[in-house]
């Protein structure tokens, strides 16, 4: 099948799918992330409920953060929340709103998270835990 031009995947037929599917599995290039896990594939262990486990993350992953600040009060508590205007580049935005959208949350929620944990020290550079973790 080519696949150079545009393929019309809502009426292929599940062959003609199944063959696409295998067609952009093969014919994809990983990101640094993706090649990153796998490459260390063979040193996951699975949960013993994976259904359960896949359950409990979907839920949590549904709810906003709860943020706990220095003074004791928490995001659900705190009320002191000040308006700004910010000039970000249009991509950032939207991988932003993407990822929000993924997590359930507004995208102004996951920035004041982002903005708070980078404030506290807690913000995580995925490239250096990574270095790390695969040092250990």
């Amino acid at each position: 099948m080519d696949f150079s031009r545009p393929f019309d995947y809502d009426n292929a037929t599940e062959e003609e799918r199944a063959e696409f599917r295998k067609w952009a599995w093969e014919n994809s290039e990983l990101d640094e992330e993706e090649q990153w896990y796998e490459d260390h594939f063979d040193e996951f262990v699975p949960c013993e409920n994976q259904e359960e486990m896949h359950r409990k993350l979907t839920e949590a992953a549904k709810r906003p953060p709860i943020i706990h600040y220095a003074d004791g009060t928490t995001s659900l508590t705190r009320k002191s929340k000040k308006p700004i205007t910010l000039r970000v580049d249009i991509g950032d935005l939207n991988k932003i709103k993407t990822i929000a959208a993924e997590k359930g949350l507004q995208y102004q929620t996951l920035v004041g998270s982002i903005l708070h944990r980078y404030a506290a020290g807690t913000l995580v550079d995925i490239a250096e835990a990574k270095k790390v973790l695969s040092n250990g």
